[in-house]
C-alpha cells in the first residue's frame, strides 16, 4: 500500500520527537520515495508556529497552499527536520504541495544541508 506516493505528497505518519522515545502522528512532506526499500524521506510539518527559523516555511490556514496540502490548521514546514520512515507506517494522505510550496521547499536544503 502507498506505493504511488511521490515527491511533494503530504502524508500523515507517526514521527518521533527529538527524544526518540515518543512518536506522534503528524503531517510530513515526502521529499524522496525509495521504492526498492519501501522507505520515505520526509520533512516534518508542525502546528507550532512561534519562533520561526530561517529555514521554516509558514503555511497559513485557508490559503491556497494550505488547502492543496489538506492541512487542518496553520502549520510550519520544517525542511531541516528530516526522517526516513518505512512506507507501511503511512496512516493517510492529506494532499500535496502546490507550486508555491515546492519552490520554497526546494530552496532550503541547499542552505541547511550544504557542507
Amino acid at each position: 500500500m502507498w506505493e504511488n506516493l511521490v515527491k511533494g505528497d503530504i502524508v500523515k505518519i507517526p514521527l518521533c520527537h527529538s527524544d526518540l522515545v515518543e512518536a506522534k502522528a503528524r503531517p510530513a512532506l515526502v521529499l524522496y520515495h525509495d521504492l526498492e526499500n519501501r522507505q520515505l524521506t520526509v520533512a516534518y510539518i508542525t502546528s507550532k508556529t512561534e519562533n520561526l527559523g530561517p529555514t521554516d516555511i509558514l503555511i497559513t490556514f485557508d490559503s491556497p497552499t494550505c488547502n492543496t496540502a489538506g492541512l487542518p490548521k496553520t502549520s510550519v514546514l520544517k525542511v531541516h527536520w528530516l526522517a526516513v520512515v518505512k512506507r507501511i507506517h503511512v496512516i493517510d494522505k492529506y494532499g500535496e504541495a502546490d507550486d508555491v510550496l515546492r519552490v520554497q521547499a526546494n530552496k532550503i536544503p541547499h542552505e541547511c544541508l550544504a557542507i
